[in-house]
């Protein structure tokens, strides 16, 4: 992030990974990576593999949904903070040739940018033009070797990829998201089984790995929604 945004003395104080926003009645997400800087500036870093779906409109709602689901009630609109959604894919989504693209909202008669806080960051690794930001790209896209314009992160790949301590706890992570996908898929099922008229007793039945209290809680969220 400090070097996709060039801010070398950017400090995240906190950082969490599959960060999931619900949304009882509307489409939720999960965000690859939340974190929070100490300005209190929200930073979404999506990676995506496949051009397989309107990832533009992706970035949008994620943007919204953090708006929606950090800001404070009451806080005036001058003060909402800051939100950059970096969006790193394996392909060039704009076919123009560049490895970093900066997003954002103007005026169409006169071409003045308007800050609206979103900073919406398009990068990818299909595009090399000599920077810095794209040798990271190249380095993500690889991930060989030792590089010394990113020692930390290299540091970290040779531990993960050469110590048997790091695979150990590779195949740990990749185990606990595993399992959270199947959870938050069992969670949605179960919102359509309510939402069709099941009852807890054969939402439970049907999907044993959540718990009672919790349909029971989600039932009562989708029936004050609908009231």
């Amino acid at each position: 992030m400090q070097i996709i945004l060039q801010k070398p003395k950017l400090k995240v104080i906190d950082a969490q990974t599959q960060r999931f926003l619900r949304n009882i009645g509307a489409h939720s997400v999960i965000l690859d990576l939340l974190c929070e800087d100490e300005d209190g500036a929200r930073i979404n870093v999506e990676m995506q593999k496949t051009d397989d779906d309107d990832h533009v409109k992706r970035v949008r709602f994620n943007s919204s949904n953090i708006d929606t689901t950090f800001t404070e009630k009451g806080l005036d609109y001058k003060d909402f903070p800051d939100i950059y959604v970096i969006f790193i894919s394996k392909f060039d989504m704009f076919l123009e040739g560049k490895t970093i693209y900066h997003a954002g909202i103007f005026l169409r008669e006169t071409g003045t940018i308007i800050n609206d806080g979103i900073h919406r960051i398009f990068v990818n690794c299909a595009v090399d033009d000599g920077s810095d930001i794209a040798e990271l790209m190249q380095y993500f896209k690889n991930s060989t070797g030792k590089n010394n314009k990113f020692p930390k992160l290299s540091d970290r790949v040779s531990y993960f990829k050469e110590s048997k301590e790091g695979a150990d706890a590779m195949t740990q992570v990749v185990e606990e998201y595993a399992n959270k996908k199947v959870l938050e898929r069992d969670k949605e099922t179960a919102k359509l089984f309510l939402q069709n008229g099941a009852s807890v007793e054969l939402v439970k039945k049907s999907i044993p790995t959540l718990s009672v209290e919790f349909i029971e809680k989600l039932n009562l969220q989708l029936t004050t929604v609908e009231q």
